[in-house]
């Protein structure tokens, strides 16, 4: 995922470090998993989730080995933040764009239909919302998180961030998650692994 993406898009020194901090988590609860030591992980996870968006998917399908390769590469980044890479800013942006989304749905309660009032009151309550600034983002399309295209608010987060990194809405996907079960079960299959 290193060179075939180029954006002038890069993460922040605090996007980074947070990055760093969500890798070091799903390494040492993955790592607890493991040794049958880790007790309950059920609250820890709900604030991984809370806080950084589609990092249980991460959780489940990352391998240890590239969960590792992140939390060094992040760390390098750190060091010297020309070694940030696509995928670090990609990140950064979705589980912030999210965040702010999913903000916005529980504010919205199930309106399906957003009307001037309805945005003039979510005017006057996000400064109160969890992740405010996230959910600021999205003051402008209240409609569209109401009725998502496809009844799927990351299709919206994909094609904003598409939007702003300068890729494809496909590319902005693979950004964020890597390659598709169903295209790593197709290479494996054809690699023979």
């Amino acid at each position: 995922m290193r060179a075939s993406y180029k954006s002038s898009v890069t993460p922040t020194r605090a996007e980074i470090d947070e990055l760093r901090l969500k890798y070091a988590e799903m390494l040492r609860l993955r790592l607890l998993d493991q040794a049958g030591t880790g007790g309950d992980p059920r609250q820890a996870m709900a604030e991984l989730a809370k806080r950084f968006p589609g990092a249980l998917r991460e959780i489940d399908e990352l391998p240890l080995e590239v969960i590792r390769a992140r939390i060094a590469a992040l760390t390098a980044a750190e060091e010297d933040p020309s070694r940030a890479e696509p995928w670090m800013a990609a990140l950064a942006m979705f589980h912030t764009l999210t965040r702010g989304a999913l903000a916005v749905k529980r504010w919205l309660g199930g309106r399906r239909v957003v009307d001037e009032e309805t945005a003039r009151a979510f005017a006057l309550d996000v400064p109160s919302l969890v992740y405010a600034d996230d959910a600021l983002a999205w003051c402008k399309d209240l409609a569209l998180l109401a009725s998502p295209p496809r009844g799927k608010v990351t299709d919206l987060v994909f094609e904003r961030m598409a939007g702003a990194l300068g890729v494809s809405n496909e590319d902005a996907r693979m950004l964020v998650f890597g390659p598709s079960r169903a295209a790593r079960a197709a290479s494996r299959e054809k690699t023979g692994e």
